[in-house]
C-alpha cells in the first residue's frame, strides 16, 4: 500500500508544479531576461574603436544575406511554402497511442482489481472538398506574395546602399574642396572636423544595421559600384517594372478572391469521414479492433448548405464587388500617378544632364580665356571653386534620382 501512496503522491505533486507554472511572477522572469540582456550591452565595443575596413560593392550585396527584414521575409516564405504543403498532408491519417492504467490504492478497493489497456487508433478525415481547391490556391498565392515581398525589400536595400556609397564619395570631395579653400578660419576647423565625424559615425552605424556586422567601420569604396548606363532606365520607365505590375495584380487578385469566397458560400460543403474501430486494441488480454476483422468500419457522407433567408451572403456579396470596384479605380489612380510621377523624373534629369554639360562647358571657357592679373587670377578661382560646389550639390540631388529608379527597377543586369 506504501508503494501506490508514494506513486499518488508524485503524481499529485508533478500536477500541481504544473498548476503553479503560469503563476510565476512575471517581474521576476522580466528581471532575469533584461538581466541577460544588459550583460550582453556592457560588452559591446564602442563603434569609434571598431577598426576602418574598407567595403567593396560586391561585399556588401553578399552581406545583404545577413540583413535581419531579409532573414524576417525569408522565414515569412518558408512559413507560406509550408502553409501550401500543409493542405493536402492534412489528409494523411493520424495516428494515436494511448495507454490506460487502473488500480485499487487501497485494500478496502481491492475488488476492482486492476486494469490495463493499450490502443492504437488511426483517424482519417478529408476536410470540406469544396474547400480543397480554394485553400490550395490561396496559399499558393501567398507563397508567391511573400517571394515577392522578399524581392522587393531587395531592391529597396540596394538602392540605400547605392546611396551610402556615393555620398561617401561626394562627401569626401566635399571635404577635400571646403580644406583647399583659403577663407576657413582656423577657429572653425575643429567645428567642421567634429561635424564630419559625426557624419561618418552615423554613416557608418546605418551600414553596420543594414549588413548586421559591427565587427568594423565600414567604408564603402564607391569605386567598386558597377558601371551603369543610365540611358537604359529612360528606356525601362516607360511602362512600371514588372514586381510594381506584380504588386498591382495581386492586389487586384486579392479583391477578385473575396468576391469568390463569398460566392462559395452558396455552394454546399461536403465532408467525408470514416468511423473505425481502434486499430489496435489489448485489454485484460483480449485483443480487438481490426485484429478481429473491419466489419464495424463505417464512412460518413455530409453535404451541408446554408439558405441565405437573411441575405446576410448577399450583403457580404455586394461589399466585396463594391471593393473590387474601389480597388481597380484606386489601381488606375496609382497608376497615373506613377506614369506622371516618372515623366517628371526624367524630364528632370534632363534637365540636370543639360545643366552639367554647360556649367562644364562654361568652367572650361573661364579657363582656357586666361586672365592677366592677380585679381582676375583669384576672382576665377573663387568662380570655380563656387561652381564646383553646386556641381557636387547638384549631384547629390541627381543621387536621389538614381535611387529612386534603381529601387523601382533594379540594376540593369538584372534584366539581362
Amino acid at each position: 500500500m506504501n508503494r501506490y501512496i508514494t506513486t499518488f503522491l508524485h503524481t499529485v505533486t508533478a500536477i500541481l508544479a504544473l498548476l503553479c507554472l503560469p503563476s510565476c511572477s512575471v517581474e521576476k522572469q522580466l528581471d532575469k531576461a533584461n538581466e541577460k540582456l544588459m550583460a550582453q550591452y556592457q560588452t559591446l565595443p564602442a563603434l569609434q574603436s571598431l577598426p576602418e575596413r574598407p567595403l567593396s560593392w560586391q561585399r556588401a550585396i553578399a552581406m545583404l544575406d545577413n540583413n535581419t527584414e531579409i532573414r524576417q521575409l525569408q522565414m515569412q516564405i518558408d512559413t507560406a511554402r509550408r502553409d501550401k504543403e500543409r493542405v493536402y498532408r492534412d489528409l494523411i491519417p493520424s495516428l494515436d497511442l494511448g495507454h490506460y492504467y487502473n488500480t485499487a490504492l487501497l485494500k478496502s478497493n481491492s475488488a476492482y482489481g486492476r486494469n490495463t489497456s493499450f490502443n492504437i487508433n488511426i483517424i482519417f478525415s478529408i476536410p470540406a472538398l469544396s474547400q480543397l481547391p480554394m485553400d490550395h490556391y490561396l496559399r499558393t498565392l501567398a507563397h508567391f506574395k511573400a517571394e515577392q515581398n522578399l524581392l522587393l525589400k531587395k531592391r529597396e536595400l540596394v538602392a540605400r546602399l547605392w546611396q551610402y556609397f556615393h555620398e561617401y564619395e561626394l562627401d569626401m570631395r566635399k571635404d577635400a574642396m571646403e580644406d583647399a579653400t583659403p577663407s576657413v578660419r582656423t577657429a572653425d576647423l575643429t567645428l567642421i572636423k567634429r561635424e564630419r565625424e559625426i557624419r561618418e559615425r552615423e554613416r557608418s552605424l546605418k551600414i553596420s544595421m543594414m549588413l548586421n556586422d559591427f565587427s568594423a567601420r565600414w567604408i564603402p569604396v564607391a569605386d567598386t559600384t558597377p558601371n551603369i548606363n543610365w540611358n537604359s532606365y529612360r528606356k525601362m520607365a516607360v511602362v512600371p517594372d514588372k514586381l510594381t505590375q506584380t504588386q498591382m495584380a495581386l492586389r487586384l487578385e486579392s479583391a477578385r478572391l473575396q468576391k469568390l469566397g463569398v460566392a462559395l458560400r452558396y455552394m454546399p460543403d461536403v465532408h467525408v469521414n470514416f468511423y473505425s474501430p481502434s486499430l489496435f486494441s489489448v485489454t485484460g488480454g483480449e485483443t480487438t479492433g481490426f485484429m478481429n476483422g473491419a466489419k464495424d468500419v463505417r464512412m460518413n457522407l455530409n453535404t451541408y448548405m446554408q439558405i441565405d433567408t437573411r441575405l446576410d451572403i448577399w450583403s457580404d456579396w455586394a461589399q466585396a464587388k463594391e471593393n473590387y470596384k474601389l480597388v481597380e479605380q484606386e489601381l488606375t489612380r496609382q497608376m497615373y500617378q506613377y506614369r506622371n510621377k516618372m515623366e517628371l523624373l526624367l524630364d528632370s534629369w534632363h534637365a540636370y544632364d543639360d545643366w552639367l554639360k554647360s556649367t562644364q562647358d562654361y568652367i572650361q571657357f573661364r579657363r582656357n580665356q586666361g586672365v592677366c592679373d592677380a585679381g582676375s587670377v583669384q576672382e576665377l578661382y573663387r568662380e570655380d571653386l563656387s561652381l564646383q560646389k553646386e556641381m557636387l550639390d547638384q549631384a547629390g540631388a541627381n543621387l536621389e534620382r538614381e535611387c529612386a529608379l534603381i529601387q523601382e527597377y533594379g540594376l540593369p543586369d538584372e534584366h539581362n
